[in-house]
């Protein structure tokens, strides 16, 4: 999505700007290697999810369309991409000796008593 700068002293990359994302919670997710995490969807949150290290594989299914789509991300090209409502989403680590580790952004603040967070229904 944007561009890495990189020197003789590292890199700097930007990974979402103000207009990208509406921001409610920033979480750090680690999934064990062969392990998954996830299988619900949204009904209001939208959620951003960048690899920060390691390698998974995001599927995607939207459950009133039933559209599917599966998004590889790994640590060489840290992009976010959106979850919208109603796209259950499931992460698997499909590396075989490290954690992978997620950076998200939610758009709004977990609510123990409202939590928006549904299992899918014959997907």
């Amino acid at each position: 999505m944007y561009p890495v700068h990189k020197n003789e002293t590292g890199s700097f990359q930007e990974l979402a700007r103000t207009n990208d994302v509406k921001f409610g919670q920033l979480s750090h997710l680690v999934i064990s290697p062969g392990c998954w995490r996830g299988n619900h969807y949204h009904t209001r949150k939208e959620e951003w999810f960048c690899c920060l290290h390691g390698k998974c594989e995001l599927k995607l299914t939207n459950i009133n369309t039933k559209v599917s789509r599966s998004i590889i991300l790994d640590d060489s090209s840290r992009e976010f991409v959106k979850v919208d409502p109603f796209e259950n989403h499931i992460i698997t680590n499909t590396g075989s000796e490290k954690d992978c580790e997620l950076l998200i952004i939610i758009s709004e603040e977990y609510d123990e008593k409202d939590a928006d967070t549904f299992k899918p229904q014959d997907l």
